[in-house]
């Protein structure tokens, strides 16, 4: 009897060092990564923080009642990288997925409002352009966004180039018409690249209907240049017809 009573004895205490080794094995194999599966079955990707892996379950992410894009109520503070979905519709925020930047919410996606909408990136944001009324054109502003506008724009040609140079050109452009706006300057722009604007080398060489002349400088030997003449009214910024030339 004392046998048997120290031999189960015996093989408790190795079934508890079983487990104690099973444990530090499994601790040290997975304490990079995080796998959640059913019963615990499927190990996680080896290159994944975190990995969950359901066939038919999805991902539940935290439920709030946010106040406004600039409070982080009902978060004690802005953290960067925070993922939340919004439950209510107040000030500016409405229901759906944001992230904090670290200094307010921004939402996953913007939203329209009606049909027709549209949006476009100013460089940090998506914007929303509501839909426009008939007859209005998409047109690009004097702070190079899409903005609606009038729906005749003024009309320029480009005139042809003339006393060419290795680094300078003459051209021009003809305002036929201002389609009832104002116009603010006209002249031309150019690039070794097509579709020259005036973000890039331009002249002004005044405003008004009419005729008028350019003079291209800074131009490099032996070089193909694009050039388009532009006018710029109070809708936006009208191209004419695009030329080429070539540098001696």
């Amino acid at each position: 009897m004392k046998n048997y009573l120290e031999y189960q004895s015996t093989c408790l205490k190795r079934g508890y060092f079983s487990l104690l080794i099973f444990m530090m094995i499994s601790i040290t194999g997975f304490s990079q990564n995080v796998g959640i599966s059913p019963g615990g079955t499927i190990p996680p990707n080896t290159a994944a923080g975190l990995d969950v892996n359901f066939a038919d379950k999805g991902l539940l992410l935290p439920r709030v009642a946010l106040e406004s894009t600039t409070s982080s109520v009902p978060m004690a503070g802005h953290i960067a990288g925070m993922i939340v979905y919004n439950t209510v519709k107040t000030g500016d925020v409405s229901p759906g997925y944001y992230f904090d930047n670290g200094t307010k919410w921004i939402p996953f996606f913007v939203k329209a409002s009606s049909s027709g909408d549209m949006q476009y990136w100013d460089g940090t944001n998506w914007v929303n352009i509501p839909v426009g009324i008939a007859g209005q054109t998409l047109q690009i502003n004097l702070a190079g966004n899409p903005a609606w506008g009038s729906g005749v724009l003024p009309v320029i040609i480009t005139k042809q180039l003339s006393a060419i140079t290795s680094t300078t050109a003459t051209s021009g452009g003809i305002v036929l018409n201002d389609a009832g706006n104002s116009i603010i300057s006209y002249g031309v722009c150019w690039s070794t690249s097509p579709a020259p604007t005036i973000g890039g080398t331009s002249t002004s060489d005044g405003a008004g209907i009419g005729s008028f002349s350019s003079n291209l400088t800074g131009l490099t030997t032996a070089t193909i240049y694009y050039v388009r003449a532009y006018v710029t009214s109070n809708s936006g910024t009208t191209y004419g017809n695009e030329l080429t030339f070539t540098t001696p």
